[in-house]
């Protein structure tokens, strides 16, 4: 108990609350935003059974909302050791003369509350929330590397602007990589043991499974990768965006052996080939840069004018650059992370 708790009751927010709090973010996040319309997608993301993962502040006075901040878990262990969480939207009421720094005692209580290992970000303002954090909560923050691999046989992109049309040749001394593709957790479960990876954040079967088997509105394509003993050791999850009559495959996901990725050079040049996407491309951090380049990637530099877009729903013709928050030098990050990999528009069913 802090002098906090005399003005607020700070807790995880219930389910009879959930219009209350898309109303806040309605009205104090962003206006329009599709966590302030969309019940649908706010409850795939953030309600479990009758907990909503939101922590709230709320006046004891007034009954309303004064601040919140939701978190998306990244497994459902109950190892504090491997409990790892995102944060997602963080917001105090400013139009109110709140008590100060309530914002900093959100994300304190949450920490408090999960016992987690870490609180990931993903997709943080470097203007705003970045400062904070890193003079608050003393993390590191760093941007994703972006990568990129065009396909040879489009000569007239729509969807990406290509400037300076580079393609990197696949090392004839990178052995393939095999693969097979999965259509359900079952079949992951019988072939891939999650339980071996020492890794940060920790995904288990809980997390692939709702967030590539069951979302509400994606499909993804999830691949199991062989290592050389002919074991499942990786696996590799993508997503097709398509716009203009174009697609393009879209690297979202990776959990495992990453010197496996080596060898997927020849995978991406295929799925290119037979279905025409303008490219792949891949946003990660902490990923062995040299395996992403022998797979036949390049990375988006500062000085690569080519404009390979991150934002389609709706769609920007820019290059986007996209920054996290980490505590351990061996945090992984990659595009499907936290709330990046999800419609940011109402979809019309």
């Amino acid at each position: 108990m802090n002098k906090y708790d005399e003005r607020y009751d700070i807790r995880l927010a219930r389910p009879s609350e959930i219009d209350d709090i898309m109303k806040f973010i309605n009205e104090h996040w962003k206006s329009g935003h599709i966590m302030a319309v969309d019940r649908k997608l706010f409850e795939y993301e953030f309600l479990e059974n009758d907990i909503v993962n939101v922590i709230i502040a709320m006046d004891k006075n007034t009954r309303t909302i004064e601040g919140i901040s939701g978190f998306l878990r990244c497994s459902h262990t109950d190892q504090k050791d491997k409990l790892d969480v995102w944060g997602s939207f963080w917001k105090v009421n400013d139009s109110r003369k709140n008590m100060t720094f309530l914002g900093v005692e959100l994300i304190k209580r949450l920490i408090c509350m999960l016992q987690c290992r870490t609180h990931l970000g993903i997709g943080i303002n470097p203007d705003t929330t970045l400062p904070i954090r890193k003079m608050v909560f003393h993390e590191k923050t760093a941007k994703m590397e972006h990568y990129y691999c065009l396909n040879p046989q489009i000569k007239d992109f729509k969807i990406a602007v290509i400037n300076n049309l580079v393609y990197k040749q696949i090392s004839n001394d990178i052995l393939k990589t095999k693969y097979i593709q999965f259509y359900s957790i079952d079949e992951i479960q019988l072939y891939f043991d999650i339980e071996k990876l020492d890794s940060i954040p920790y995904k288990d079967f809980w997390y692939i499974n709702k967030r590539f088997f069951q979302h509400p509105y994606y499909s993804y394509q999830v691949y199991g990768l062989y290592n050389k003993e002919n074991q499942i050791a990786a696996l590799l999850i993508t997503r097709v965006v398509e716009h203009m009559g174009r697609k393009v495959l879209r690297i979202v996901d990776y959990i495992g052996e990453q010197s496996l990725f080596s060898g997927l050079g020849y995978l991406f040049q295929d799925l290119m080939a037979k279905y025409q996407y303008e490219y792949t491309d891949f946003y990660t951090f902490g990923f062995h840069k040299d395996y992403i380049l022998n797979a036949g990637f390049l990375l988006k530099a500062k000085e690569d004018t080519n404009i390979i877009p991150n934002y389609f729903e709706p769609f920007l013709q820019k290059n986007i650059d996209i920054w996290i928050r980490y505590t351990d030098e061996n945090t992984l990050f990659c595009k499907a992370d936290g709330d990046q990999d999800r419609p940011n528009t109402v979809r019309i069913e």
